[in-house]
């Protein structure tokens, strides 16, 4: 079964173009069913029974049901994947129906907190002047944390103003930069000899996510914000901008999301502040 599990893996890199960190998920999850079975089976065939033994001892040892629908749907995958290449004759997992998921609402910040968050670092030292544009960036950008820390000089165009950004499965977009991050952004590389790495960190590598999540957390609370995640400017990014007018699309096209249905959670959030504006100023609400 292990080269048919390669072989799999091989497919979703290839012709999905999956990252390598959810192709990872994949290997670990479906190594991980065997491994269950290995004890509780003595052959290699596998039935319904088998997998849905394999999800109820999941819940049994406190899983989280993300982590469990996580394992079905890497598992389904792959039972479809030994159904269409001819290794089993029918689907174990065909007819199984994935448990509904409540979608949170992401942290969002207010535009005024924001402002307040990248304010903190002191810009007059390289330290603060480097952790200012970490910041800028992430609300001017929408980008994840992962791609920011892997960004490299020759993804920046600042006389147009833009940056290529390399998403999941390595799928590059263009992002535009305003104004104050752009200015940020020359001050920093005027004051930087830098190489490759927009950010360096140790051994001509870059700064890890670590150290962005603890600077987000240590300026959040210097700013006296309680409610924040690493991914918190990226939720502004997006709830900003569909709050002024965006069109969904755009942001869409902006965040990576090859889904617009990922991108509609947002829509969520500016329909909550417009009741609120409505239910605070109209003379009839109340």
């Amino acid at each position: 079964m292990h080269q048919h599990i390669d072989s799999f893996l091989q497919q979703l890199m290839v012709i999905k173009g999956l990252s390598s960190k959810t192709i990872e998920s994949y290997a670990s999850d479906i190594k991980n069913f065997f491994k269950f079975l290995e004890g509780n089976k003595k052959d290699n065939n596998f039935t319904t029974e088998d997998f849905m033994s394999f999800f109820e001892h999941l819940q049994k040892e406190g899983r989280e049901i993300t982590t469990i629908v996580r394992n079905m749907i890497s598992l389904r995958q792959f039972t479809h994947f030994l159904t269409k290449e001819g290794i089993i004759e029918k689907d174990p997992l065909f007819n199984i129906t994935l448990p509904r998921l409540k979608r949170s609402l992401p942290d969002v910040l207010s535009e005024e907190e924001v402002e307040a968050l990248i304010n903190i670092p002191k810009t007059d030292t390289k330290k603060g002047l480097r952790d200012r544009v970490i910041l800028e960036l992430l609300y001017a950008t929408g980008m994840r944390v992962s791609e920011l820390i892997t960004l490299k000089l020759i993804q920046l165009n600042i006389q147009v103003g833009f940056v290529i950004v390399k998403g999941k499965g390595d799928k590059e977009r263009i992002i535009p930069l305003g104004e104050e991050a752009l200015y940020w952004l020359k001050k920093y590389l005027e004051n930087n000899d830098l190489r490759d790495f927009l950010f360096p960190g140790k051994k001509g590598k870059h700064i890890t996510r670590q150290y962005v999540w603890k600077l987000i957390k240590d300026c959040a609370i210097k700013a006296n914000i309680k409610s924040i995640s690493p991914h918190s400017l990226r939720h502004s990014f997006a709830t900003h901008l569909l709050l002024r007018g965006a069109d969904l699309h755009s942001v869409q096209l902006m965040l990576g999301h090859s889904d617009i249905s990922t991108t509609e959670i947002y829509t969520h959030l500016t329909k909550e502040h417009l009741k609120s504006v409505y239910y605070k100023f109209h003379p009839r609400a109340k």
